[in-house]
């Protein structure tokens, strides 16, 4: 409890971003520390400078933090912070975690993170058909194998992605940038209501925050913050999701992206995505292939069945290999589930770069094996 009193009464100061909070944490161990530190002690923090660590000085003898949080708690029952048990250890591992986290819903999801895996999946806001139906075509892979999905409530490919897995009895986190008691845009009013019973909304915003432009950038860090692995579906080249994509990819996240039509401006954002070396989804599996094997709770349920109560849904059975030509057989016979670069596959094979190449795409495309970052392979 003293602990979160301090991270709500540093988050109160002028001056203290979520970067240098985190420093100032793991400068002193604690915040608690810090506040009782010397002024001097505090310019040792990186980013903290003569000016800045004069006011912050000045604040702390403004401010008690224990009375500052009993009286927070009264107008906003519903936050934590980072020393709370139940704030996502997956979302503090990133540069600039949000000091304070308000939640509306089921917060036990959030303590899932660490059980499942979770997916980020985003887009733009007017997708086209094709749009449309691979969110929904993902996202229900993603639920059919307990995986948590993240998005951030807007128009468009997070409302189908969202939407889809409330249909499918999934498991949604919905990132706002605005309080998680306002509706925006205001047609999401419907799913909102939904993700509120039976998902999870967060927002670094306190209840009462109107929608600001400002905000929604700063929400996909939470997204990506979030997510073990980003995937966007459709996106044109100036687009909120490439921030969520870029943030996921500095805060060492696994991006993926939908490839599409060269004549549709939509696809241009996750073509370039992939020409910078996102994983391109190629069928249904991709994500789940990559995401590896699922964590198991301590009596044998996966995390996500043990939520929903979809613990006696009959298991997902293995795909059955197709024919395959000689050649197929052969590159696939080489592959294992230890990851082997196209180089290794090359010299082991004795065939043209080209020809083992277009074999792989495939056997992606079958389902058979998954290309991994820099060009690996291994058999799925």
């Amino acid at each position: 409890m003293a602990e979160r009193a301090y991270w709500l009464a540093w988050a109160q100061a002028h001056g203290l971003g979520p970067i240098l909070l985190k420093r100032l944490c793991s400068h002193f161990g604690t915040l608690s520390a810090a506040w009782h530190a010397e002024g001097a002690a505090l310019l040792e923090v990186e980013g903290i400078g003569l000016g800045t660590g004069s006011k912050l000085v000045e604040y702390r003898q403004t401010v008690s933090p224990l009375e500052l949080l009993a009286s927070y708690e009264q107008q906003h029952p519903n936050f934590w912070t980072p020393a709370d048990a139940e704030y996502p250890a997956l979302l503090y591992e990133i540069t600039d975690p949000p000091p304070l986290l308000f939640y509306r819903g089921q917060p036990e999801l959030a303590g899932a993170l660490h059980l499942v895996p979770s997916v980020g999946v985003v887009g733009t806001r007017n997708p086209s058909d094709y749009g449309q139906r691979w969110t929904r075509r993902l996202t229900q892979q993603l639920v059919a194998h307990d995986v948590i999905v993240v998005s951030g409530l807007a128009k468009g490919v997070d409302r189908y992605a969202h939407q889809q897995t409330l249909d499918s009895h999934g498991l949604t986190i919905a990132v706002l940038g605005t309080g998680v008691d306002q509706v925006y845009p205001l047609g999401n009013r419907d799913l909102h209501d939904r993700i509120a019973r039976h998902g999870l909304l967060l927002s670094e915003h306190p209840n009462g925050t109107p929608p600001d432009r400002a905000h929604f950038p700063r929400r996909n860090r939470i997204i990506a913050g979030l997510s073990r692995a980003v995937v966007v579906t459709e996106a044109p080249a100036r687009s909120g999701a490439l921030i969520t994509a870029q943030l996921a990819n500095d805060y060492g996240r696994d991006v993926f992206a939908v490839p599409g039509s060269l004549d549709n401006l939509n696809s241009e954002g996750c073509l370039g995505l992939i020409n910078q070396g996102a994983q391109m989804i190629l069928n249904d599996m991709t994500l789940i292939a990559a995401l590896g094997q699922m964590p198991q709770i301590s009596n044998g349920e996966s995390a996500g069945s043990a939520l929903t109560g979809k613990g006696d849904r009959p298991p997902v059975s293995p795909p059955v290999t197709p024919p395959l030509s000689p050649t197929m057989a052969q590159v696939l016979a080489t592959i294992t589930s230890e990851p082997i670069s196209l180089d290794g596959l090359v010299q082991q094979l004795a065939q043209p770069t080209g020809e083992v190449l277009a074999t792989l795409v495939q056997l992606e495309l079958m389902g058979l094996v998954t290309q991994l970052p820099g060009m690996r392979y291994q058999r799925y």
